[in-house]
């Protein structure tokens, strides 16, 4: 009598696991995820467009992120220098993401912003549909949660603050001084390729690897992450070059879509 062969081999989608069952030598295919294997230990959010809602702008750029850098050009109405630096820092005229950012917190203050401007747009933005519940269930499955931007420290401060994520990092730190007029600024690596370093960081933190982190994201800043980790989830993002880096892609503006893709 012929007994049963088990030969396993690599789906070509990264989550998946195929297994042929060769029976009598009659094999046939059967799918299943390896909800054994895979078991997700962190969660990372980018937090312009994921946790909370992105500026209702028209960005068409497929190299630069949307973010909430535009919407505070807008309200000093000075849009016009925001797409001048853009296109300085897609020419490759800035040596870096760092000094594109340190050249438009020169532009904020020269133009003077203040902080209550400041304040009403970061105070002001609206979290993502859901995002409380989704991260209060994450967190009793006793995963851990982080957040990482390429925009301002208010916005992190408060996804940390109003939701209760465990890790959180932004790029630009703005000061102001006793009139509430912008004085200095300080500035942390924490966009493009840096969000890795990020990522790889709070891994390192929980005893944990690169393939036991989820990365949701929806920009094109986020697509290195994407790039590393065990799950890339692309919510609500119109561009093409994150979708097709992504595993998953939510379209809907509901956080709590991400759950199921977390065994939860």
């Amino acid at each position: 009598m012929f007994g049963n062969a088990y030969i396993s081999f690599d789906c070509p989608f990264r989550k998946m696991r195929w297994t042929s069952v060769l029976l009598c030598t009659q094999p046939f295919l059967i799918p299943f995820l390896e909800i054994f294997n895979m078991v997700y230990k962190i969660v990372i959010f980018d937090i312009d467009g994921v946790l909370f809602e992105k500026p209702d702008i028209p960005h068409k750029e497929d190299s630069v992120a949307a973010s909430s850098w535009d919407s505070l050009f807008q309200e000093l109405d000075i849009y016009d220098i925001h797409e001048r630096l853009k296109h300085i820092y897609m020419n490759k005229g800035f040596r870096s993401y760092m000094e594109w950012t340190d050249t438009a917190c020169c532009v904020l203050k020269a133009k003077g912003l203040n902080k209550e401007t400041f304040d009403k747009l970061m105070f002001g933005r609206p979290l993502m549909h859901n995002a409380k519940d989704t991260i209060s269930k994450i967190k009793k499955h006793g995963m851990v949660t982080g957040a990482v931007s390429g925009s301002f420290a208010a916005l992190a401060n408060r996804v940390k603050e109003e939701l209760g994520i465990d890790h959180t990092l932004a790029q630009c730190d703005l000061k102001f001084d006793n009139n509430g007029e912008l004085n200095d600024w300080k500035l942390f690596a924490t966009d493009y390729n840096d969000k890795v370093k990020f990522v790889r960081y709070i891994a390192q933190l929980n005893q944990a690897t690169l393939k036991e982190c989820v990365y949701v994201g929806d920009d094109v800043n986020d697509v290195a992450v994407f790039e590393k980790v065990g799950l890339a989830i692309a919510f609500n993002s119109y561009k093409e070059r994150v979708v097709n880096a992504a595993d998953v892609i939510i379209k809907e503006k509901d956080l709590s879509k991400v759950l199921p893709h977390l065994g939860l």
